[in-house]
């Protein structure tokens, strides 16, 4: 993107022209936004790892502010009752969610979303919960080894699995880079704009695993969400999330046995009932996406490019 074009869409969003065309939109599905975790706006750059990953509490701030004023805001069970029955949906319908289970969602996201009214799903690891430490790609980066992450996440699913079990990093619940607490869990699941979903034991590629060990690290995170929520657990988000590449027809197999009725892939698109219940496409949000971008994205970029059916380019915002 260049300067000119970054500056052109703030004049854009500024004199009203986003928000005018946005009211007369209609989507072609459900905008399914996919987030990752939140860090303070004070916080320097180059402090966090993966940190594309980890927008600014006044970025998603932005976002909020954006959405519920030229979209509607729409919750999991919304989508879902959508999906399954046919139910009417708004004509710009976008749903928050948050991939991995950091706390700063449920410190610093969740009263960004409750003050804007916006509902969002939570999709959590349970493994780093239990334990109380590191993902292991946090516990990678953070003793240096970030560059090696991609090669371990895509290593054979026995040679992750090492990997894994070296990785074990204690972690206080004030380090940035936390996992929630199953008291966090407790509190937003009984808040009425929020749904905890299923996203893995401890976050591997399952396409690279067998049924059983797939099972393993669906079933046993829903049944500890479960424990720790009080309620059932019927959403699921695939770890990476490319179809055929991170999850396999075994994958969405072993989420249909577990109880989950909506799933969640990476893959680029509107969601909604043109898609399978279990491989709900979603738009990818990293740090830097101004309101402005955003706005672009939603009135001309990812409707304009899903009609063309062209995801490569959504993903480039052009």
């Amino acid at each position: 993107m260049t300067l000119h074009g970054t500056a052109t869409k703030a004049m854009l969003l500024r004199v009203g022209h986003y928000r005018r065309r946005l009211a007369a939109a209609r989507f072609p599905g459900v905008v399914v936004l996919c987030y990752h975790a939140v860090r303070p706006d004070a916080a320097p750059a180059g402090s966090y790892p993966f940190e594309q990953l980890h927008v600014r509490a006044s970025e998603l701030a932005a976002h909020c502010e954006l959405i519920a004023g030229c979209c509607t805001p729409i919750s999991l069970p919304a989508l879902r009752h959508a999906v399954a029955h046919g139910s009417p949906l708004p004509a710009r319908p976008v749903l928050f969610t948050f991939d991995d289970g950091y706390r700063s969602v449920a410190t610093l996201a969740a009263p960004i979303l409750e003050r804007h009214g916006v509902p969002a799903a939570f999709f959590v690891c349970s493994g780093s919960i239990a334990g109380r430490r590191l993902l292991w790609y946090d516990a990678m980066a953070r003793r240096g080894a970030e560059a090696d992450v991609d090669r371990v996440k895509r290593a054979p699913f026995e040679e992750w699995q090492r990997a894994d079990a070296g990785s074990l990093t204690p972690v206080d619940d004030d380090d940035p880079l936390a996992p929630m607490t199953p008291g966090d869990l407790r509190s937003l699941a009984v808040r009425p704009l929020f749904e905890i979903g299923a996203h893995t034991v401890s976050h591997p590629i399952l396409a690279r695993a067998g049924v059983a060990d797939q099972r393993e690290q669906i079933v046993d995170c829903v049944r500890a969400l479960e424990r720790w929520t009080g309620r059932p657990v019927t959403s699921f988000a695939y770890p990476n999330g490319q179809p055929g590449v991170d999850y396999s027809p075994d994958t969405i197999a072993v989420v249909r046995e577990a109880g989950i009725d909506i799933a969640f892939s990476t893959r680029t698109g509107f969601a909604g009932r043109g898609a399978a219940a279990l491989e709900q496409p979603r738009f990818m949000m990293l740090a830097g996406i101004s309101q402005s971008e955003l706005a672009h994205r939603l009135a001309y970029s990812w409707r304009r490019l899903a009609d063309a059916q062209t995801p490569t380019a959504i993903e480039r915002g052009a």
